[in-house]
């Protein structure tokens, strides 16, 4: 008898301990509903839309469909954006509430199906198949600075990885650009305010095809097609770019090669950002092609001849300096 009323009793608990995991699931789903209609009932530069708002009873992961956000003339959207949370993070936002649980929030992991970021000012794009993210630093620091501009009272570093990338930057030499995958490392120390031009940032792309502006295509169409690609859609192994801030405000110290069938590409110089993007300016941008392939010193072999003149060489390689506005630099002579 004893036996039965233990394994009642034990039976009645778990009921109890499930019925409380749904009931605070359903809580949170509310509360984090209400959190962000109030936030953004604060600022009218910011939307905030979604279809629906899911937490997982047990595992304390949240996700919202069809998500949507509008921030001045930033957009962002989401098929589907999953939040990886550890159980004690969650009962600190269902207990706490909001505020309180992402001020003890250090670690977060996000993943998008169908992610897209669009500037409607500068037409600016970037989509992709999937996306990975790794958040380490303090959540509502982080979140209040990005949204105010404020500095960030905490250092933030986010990790992100995609499959099936697409960057957009019109009226650029750079146009549009395809990757397979995608790896980002970003790191931004305590009072600094632009996560952007203030942090140093490392990229890491496989799989390339550039599709260069119409202008770059009817000007250089001859030597692209030389090497044997469409002038819509060149191809490259890998390509790689670091960006740390220098003393100048809005200026960016870059780093970066682009590996090709072709040749190794590298270049490294500085950039002072503008609004919009296109607007940029190119200060002594270094350009060098080493590692020339068989089929690459073929062609350049050919068009020495074709022109007759001889491309300056400097211990096999081929330098170039690059200046002015982003969207069409001119080779410095």
């Amino acid at each position: 008898m004893k036996k039965k009323y233990y394994f009642i009793g034990v039976a009645f608990f778990i009921v109890l301990l499930i019925g409380y995991h749904f009931f605070a699931a359903s809580q949170a789903e509310q509360m984090i509903d209400e959190a962000i209609q109030k936030e953004t009932q604060k600022n009218d530069a910011i939307s905030v839309q979604y279809s629906a708002i899911q937490v997982a009873p047990f595992a304390a992961d949240v996700t919202i469909n069809d998500l949507t956000i509008i921030l001045d003339n930033h957009i962002e959207r989401a098929n589907k954006l999953s939040f990886d949370i550890g159980y004690i993070d969650f009962l600190n936002i269902y207990v706490g509430g909001i505020s309180y649980g992402l001020d003890h929030l250090q670690n977060l992991q996000v993943a998008a199906i169908r992610p897209t970021y669009v500037n409607k000012k500068g037409l600016e794009e970037i989509k992709a198949d999937t996306l990975k993210i790794s958040y380490h630093g303090n959540a509502l620091d982080g979140l209040r600075s990005a949204i105010n501009g404020t500095p960030f009272a905490s250092s933030q570093t986010i990790e992100a990885q995609s499959s099936g990338l697409t960057f957009s930057i019109p009226q650029t030499t750079f146009s549009t650009v395809r990757a397979h995958h995608f790896q980002y490392s970003g790191t931004i120390a305590e009072e600094q305010a632009n996560f952007w031009t203030e942090g140093s940032h490392q990229f890491q792309l496989d799989s390339l095809v550039w599709t260069p502006s119409t202008n770059f295509q009817n000007s250089y169409s001859f030597f692209i097609k030389g090497f044997g690609y469409p002038t819509d859609a060149i191809p490259f192994k890998s390509a790689q770019l670091h960006s740390k801030p220098t003393h100048k405000a809005d200026g960016l110290h870059i780093e970066g090669s682009v590996r090709s069938e072709l040749a190794l590409f590298s270049t490294t110089g500085f950039i002072q950002l503008r609004t919009p993007l296109e607007q940029s300016k190119i200060e002594g941008m270094k350009i060098s092609a080493s590692e020339f392939s068989n089929s690459f010193s073929n062609v350049l072999t050919n068009i020495e001849r074709l022109l007759s003149f001889s491309i300056p060489k400097e211990n096999g390689s081929i330098s170039l300096q690059l200046e002015g506005p982003i969207s069409n630099p001119s080779i410095k002579k």
